[in-house]
């Protein structure tokens, strides 16, 4: 699970920005940053992730043996960008050099305890599930946005490592005074860590085309994504694991392994909301929120968000509605966004749409009598904007020609831009019927044949409802939005 950029021969550069105190070589690490007991995704297995500020505080042993399975992925050549195998000279430097962390199966209270299972023999294979690093990203004055790299060894794959590695990294990082993570280079061939990283609240900021030549795709340049994320605040994302203790929990009816008293609380109130169906012949078993299924797993979010879109090709807000009838997950609305993004049919940038008309154009169009030309499928990025205001121009044109009339022309319909205002079509109803306002005294009248209007004094209520009617039409001719959305 690469996600690094860095030589791994080059000098260890330490955080110089950002929030003091300032790390250095052999630096104690925050009192908040402990030895950190999690489950596995068995529910079962409890392992601990080991934090470490020098490449001299962990075992020998731990460290070649890592060493060695960060050059077989090297080898591999699908995830890290080296070509060289690293020497076990250089990696603990470059791995442990600024801070690292180790996941070792058991309960460990203290990186000292690896100490005494080295002297024991203790076989790494077997006990080691898999590494990261933390470190600056760039020197200098932009040290305080870090990186990270991540090792899951041969025999912890399946088993929630990575992702229990990557939720342990956004709890460290700002402790370490990072305030800021960026991914440098994940190929879109591994999957397995992208899924991670788009589960985890990350972005994909950026893609660098063409950025790996590897060894399962030798002819076929892969794409390399740049993640970024803010650290520190609110996370609003919900763990894989934390769905996984709720089904646990409901299908046992016991608190898994390693739960503290506010972890069995919220499992207990989590019971009121959530139920389990069982598994039948062909269906799997599903988690329930209030009749809507859960869905954890990021993947199959998108493939989710995907089918409901592709279905209509509808906006945002119609597929989130749409799914969130049955579906539950964090930030639907965000799926479904990268889902339009990435349609044949929508992702398209829109195709230039012809110059507006000046206003005098449009008011004279408004007075001829032939009838409005057909009406053009609106863009992709005008489709989202009539969603979001509520009305489409068809409806809108609609409306105009169910209350047309003699003295009322509807106007040739105006497309905007995205960012304008659409028009309200209360204001092109000629027919509301508003009381006489003691401020006005006389109505503005157009005469058929087009010459300048003249003033006309309102008598009685009936040539006020008359006057203010007309009125009331002028009005509708005349109106005309900027892009900022102000009338004129």
């Amino acid at each position: 699970m690469p996600a690094m950029l860095d030589d791994p021969t080059a000098a260890i550069i330490y955080r110089t920005s950002g929030s003091m105190p300032y790390p250095t070589a052999g630096t104690p690490l925050p009192p908040d940053i402990i030895p950190r007991q999690v489950i596995l995704r068995d529910r079962i297995t409890t392992a601990t992730l080991l934090p470490f500020s020098s490449p001299d505080q962990a075992p020998v042993s731990l460290v070649a043996y890592l060493s060695d399975q960060l050059n077989r992925e090297i080898e591999k050549g699908d995830t890290y960008p080296m070509i060289t195998p690293l020497p076990l000279e250089s990696f603990g430097p470059y791995w442990f050099g600024v801070f690292g962390a180790v996941m070792l199966l058991g309960d460990i209270q203290s990186p000292t305890e690896l100490l005494d299972m080295e002297r024991q023999g203790r076989d790494w294979e077997k006990a080691c599930l898999g590494s990261f690093y933390i470190k600056p990203n760039y020197p200098g004055r932009s040290s305080h946005v870090c990186n990270a790299g991540f090792i899951v060894t041969d025999g912890a794959r399946n088993r929630g490592v990575g992702r229990l590695m990557g939720e342990c990294y956004l709890d460290w990082a700002p402790k370490l005074g990072y305030s800021y993570s960026v991914f440098n280079l994940v190929y879109e061939t591994n999957v397995a860590s992208c899924r991670i990283w788009d589960a985890l609240g990350f972005k994909r900021i950026g893609r660098v085309k063409g950025a790996g030549n590897l060894k399962s795709y030798p002819d076929e340049p892969v794409d390399a994504i740049i993640y970024g994320r803010s650290l520190g605040g609110d996370d609003d994302f919900v763990s894989e694991e934390r769905f996984d203790k709720i089904r646990y929990y409901l299908k046992y009816d016991k608190y898994p392994d390693g739960a503290d008293r506010a972890e069995k609380s919220r499992l207990r109130s989590a019971s009121l909301h959530y139920s389990l169906i069982p598994a039948s012949g062909d269906e799997p078993e599903k988690l329930m929120l209030k009749g809507k299924e859960v869905i954890p797993d990021p993947q199959k979010q998108y493939e989710i968000a995907r089918t409901f879109h592709l279905d209509r090709h509808g906006g945002i807000n119609k597929t989130t509605a749409a799914i969130a009838e049955k579906y539950h997950w964090v930030r639907i609305k965000e799926t479904v966004s990268l889902a339009i993004r990435h349609c044949p049919e929508c992702g398209e940038p829109s195709k230039a749409e012809p110059a507006r008309p000046a206003a005098s154009t449009r008011h004279n169009a408004s007075r001829q009598t032939s009838s409005p030309p057909k009406a053009r499928s609106p863009s992709p990025s005008q489709q989202l904007q009539q969603e979001a205001s509520g009305a489409s121009l068809p409806e809108i044109e609609q409306q105009l020609e169910a209350y047309g009339s003699s003295s009322y022309q509807v106007p040739e319909p105006v497309y905007y831009r995205e960012g304008d205002m659409p028009v309200d079509p209360q204001l092109m109803n000629p027919t509301l019927e508003h009381p006489p306002s003691p401020f006005l005294s006389a109505a503005v009248s157009t005469p058929a044949d087009g010459s300048s209007a003249q003033d006309t004094p309102m008598t009685g209520t009936n040539d006020s409802k008359s006057a203010m009617s007309h009125l009331t039409q002028q009005m509708a001719h005349n109106t005309t939005y900027n892009p900022s959305g102000r009338r004129q």
